[in-house]
């Protein structure tokens, strides 16, 4: 029988998930910019070895999945999860954790650093965990390609030129979506600097949690509310 005392809905928010065998659960960790070092990957796979059947999962947010671990073991399983310094991946209301391709870094199609964005982000608080209304996503990529699909989330951003300055900059797209009812989302006029990516997030997070029903994902807000107050309410125009 399953432990009464174990609470998923506060367990997801630490990176545990019930499975739909009975007894099992799974954990994610994740990945700043989707990059592990080795000596995390060693850990990873020590723990799913010793306390899940030995697999691990590549999720689609750029992090590590793995199944199979046993509701007894959620404790010292979470316990070497930050002994090796492993950050848990979230689930539930809140902002997730924001994906990007490799941008600049070594793509030769990169237009921006896209890690050194990510690193805005975090030090600006708009980090994973972030309690919302609802899920939220944030993806970044290089360049036009969208590799991550930047036209399909929350917030969308992709590397550009700016057809007056010349210099690069940052596209941005916002109330897409996802899931069973995808959208496609809003590009906002202008091309962002970093500093202009965290003030667009910062003031659509603010109308989010102000408006939003609890389980409203931003794009069905944004139709209730309407394109015109949403974006008088964050003070961006569409392109």
């Amino acid at each position: 029988m399953e432990p009464i005392s174990l609470d998923f809905d506060v367990l997801k928010k630490r990176g545990f998930l019930k499975q739909k065998q009975k007894g099992y659960a799974l954990f994610r960790v994740r990945a700043f910019c989707g990059n592990f070092t080795h000596a995390q990957l060693d850990a990873v796979t020590s723990i799913a070895r010793r306390y899940g059947k030995g697999m691990i999962h590549a999720t689609t947010r750029q992090g590590l999945e793995v199944p199979y671990i046993a509701y007894a073991d959620i404790p010292v399983v979470e316990a070497l999860i930050a002994e090796h310094g492993l950050l848990p991946s979230t689930s539930g209301a809140c902002l997730r954790t924001t994906t990007c391709c490799p941008g600049n870094n070594w793509c030769k199609m990169g237009l921006v650093d896209t890690f050194a964005l990510c690193e805005s982000l975090d030090r600006a608080g708009l980090s994973c965990g972030l309690e919302l209304p609802h899920k939220f996503k944030i993806n970044v990529s290089g360049c036009p390609n969208t590799c991550t699909r930047a036209q399909h989330t929350e917030i969308g951003i992709h590397g550009a030129v700016d057809p007056e300055t010349k210099q690069f900059g940052y596209v941005i797209y916002a109330a897409g979506c996802g899931g069973r009812l995808p959208r496609h989302g809003i590009k906002l006029a202008g091309v962002h600097s970093s500093d202009g990516v965290i003030a667009v997030i910062t003031a659509v997070l603010a109308f989010f949690k102000e408006r939003a029903k609890p389980r409203q994902r931003l794009a069905a807000l944004v139709e209730e509310v309407g394109r015109e107050a949403f974006f008088q309410a964050i003070g961006y125009h569409a392109a």
